[in-house]
Order: C-alpha cells, then sequence, then structure tokens
C-alpha cells in the first residue's frame, strides 16, 4: 500500500509538469479564440421561414447557428456560415411556439475550427 501511494504521488507530480499541446487549447494556440457574437436579430417567420442576422466578429472564419424550442432547453446546431452574416432557418411555422438561437464564432486553427463563446438567446417578438 505505501508504493502505491508513493507511486500515485510521483505520477501526479510528473503529469504537472506536462507541457500543453492542444492547438485548439486557448492557453495553447497563439490564435486565442473569437469574441462573442453581438447585435443578433431575429425577424419574424414569413412564409416558414426566419433570417438570423448578426454583427461580424473580428478575424472569424465563420459562425455555428444552434436552435432550441425553448430559452434554457439544448440547442442543436443547424447551420455553419461561413461567408456572411446571415443565416435562414426554413421550418413548419405554428404561430402557438417561438424558436430561439444562438450565434457563435469559430477561427481555422490547424484545420480545425476553434469556437467562441454562444450568444445570448434570441427569438422574434411576436
Amino acid at each position: 500500500m505505501k508504493y502505491f501511494i508513493l507511486i500515485t504521488l510521483i505520477l501526479l507530480t510528473l503529469s504537472c509538469s506536462l507541457k500543453r499541446t492542444n492547438p485548439l487549447d486557448p492557453l495553447v494556440s497563439k490564435e486565442g479564440y473569437p469574441g462573442e457574437v453581438h447585435n443578433i436579430d431575429v425577424s419574424i417567420p414569413v412564409s416558414n421561414s426566419v433570417t438570423i442576422t448578426w454583427t461580424p466578429v473580428p478575424d472569424a472564419d465563420g459562425y455555428y447557428i444552434y436552435r432550441s424550442q425553448g430559452y434554457d432547453d439544448l440547442y442543436e446546431l443547424i447551420g455553419v456560415v461561413d461567408d456572411n452574416c446571415e443565416y435562414e432557418d426554413s421550418f413548419d411555422f405554428n404561430p402557438q411556439s417561438n424558436f430561439w438561437y444562438k450565434v457563435s464564432a469559430y477561427i481555422v486553427v490547424d484545420d480545425e475550427k476553434l469556437e467562441g463563446f454562444r450568444s445570448d438567446p434570441k427569438t422574434w417578438n411576436l
């Protein structure tokens, strides 16, 4: 038992000195991570679609768009936008329900996408 504790302490001590090497780790990446998306506007549903627009994030390579049926519910990734700050979401519109949206920016680091923080939820105002 004494050797087990000694070996465990040695392994823990050595592992704490390991260098972080994950290129997507914001503490390792020289790129940092993208800023939060602001000024999100969600249009009133017309013809079973909603248009979501936002202010561009400096140095962002693209954006992830998430949707939920409730403010605090689980958000599902519904789209990726690489070239603009607008996304059109088409669905079977029920006037009795709302969808909530979040948007996050990403940058590409070593051929991988590093996502920033997700925005606050937004919906249309009925």
